[in-house]
């Protein structure tokens, strides 16, 4: 099984006492890509749950999606903490991350979310062109200017990830990860260019007690599904054999428990403590369907069952 003994930080990833409730989500979705008032009535509901972070970046909906997210904050400031991400052009394309660059964005993704400091700003992929010293110093710098409270990345291979760690320790900061990270482990070759949670990196984030977000927690919806679906007219990564069998599994005991195969396989994600999964509902409904996994109390034996089935 995964590595799970992971600690969090102080603030938005904060209180594993609020670990079975709202707090424990982070909250994504197509905001920009969609009307404001359905992105509204998403983070006004979030919120009234419980919910404390919401997630976008730079890139998403061709740039517009902080935007849309800071249309809702700025009619309810202080309602919900924000994680942005940096590093891919509006096309989804990886940037050169030179100081500079990144400063900017970020100076952009502030006057678009319509707030003072980012809670978490991430890395959104590598630039294997620079030291991780200096990459390290630059998400430093950013904290140091006032302009974020904390930093990490996605998308980075475990040495580096490693290294950064150790850069980042050593000037007083703790790294928060990022990756795909769920019971249906994906084909890596039909991920695009993201990065799955694998062995390697769970080793780096046990050692460094790193808090993990975990992306796409519920497959792209694959455990809801009775069968493939494309994304961006590619092959479901997550279609393979042993995720069919791990998404029977999660309806067997779904309808022991009166709940939902989804709902199961997003319960799995929570009993791995320091692990925040990040949703991407489309309606209230599917946020309350998440929030109830929290109520689901998996055994040890469930957790290893549904992953290993045995």
């Amino acid at each position: 099984m995964p590595h799970s003994p992971l600690q969090p930080l102080d603030g938005p990833l904060d209180s594993e006492s609020a670990a079975r409730g709202a707090r424990r989500f982070v909250l994504g979705g197509p905001f920009g890509a969609e009307p404001a008032e359905a992105t509204a009535a998403r983070l006004a509901h979030f919120a009234d749950t419980g919910g404390v972070l919401v997630e976008t970046s730079h890139s998403y909906a061709r740039g517009r999606a902080e935007e849309a997210v800071g249309q809702w904050l700025r009619g309810n400031p202080g309602a919900l903490s924000v994680l942005t991400k940096v590093g891919h052009d509006t096309t989804g394309e990886d940037i050169p991350l030179r100081r500079d660059t990144v400063f900017e964005h970020v100076q952009s993704a502030l006057h678009k979310l319509g707030v003072d400091v980012i809670d978490v700003l991430l890395y959104h992929c590598d630039d294997l062109g620079r030291s991780v010293a200096e990459l390290a110093d630059t998400l430093v710098g950013l904290v140091d200017a006032g302009h974020v409270r904390r930093v990490g990345v996605s998308n980075w291979r475990a040495e580096r990830l490693s290294q950064l760690a150790d850069a980042l320790n050593e000037r007083g900061h703790t790294l928060v990860a990022s990756y795909q990270f769920s019971l249906a482990e994906p084909d890596p070759t039909l991920l695009e260019g993201s990065l799955h949670a694998d062995d390697a990196v769970l080793d780096v984030v046990y050692a460094h007690r790193l808090p993990l977000i975990s992306w796409s927690s519920q497959a792209r919806g694959y455990f809801a599904r009775s069968g493939p679906k494309e994304h961006h007219g590619k092959p479901d990564p997550y279609d393979t054999e042993d995720n069919r069998a791990r998404r029977q599994r999660c309806r067997d005991l779904a309808e022991q428990l009166g709940t939902r195969p989804e709902t199961v396989a997003l319960a799995w994600t929570l009993q791995h403590p320091g692990v925040w999964p990040s949703i991407g509902p489309r309606t209230t409904a599917q946020i309350d369907n998440s929030l109830h996994a929290c109520r689901i109390a998996l055994t040890a034996e469930h957790t290893h069952w549904l992953r290993h089935g045995r």
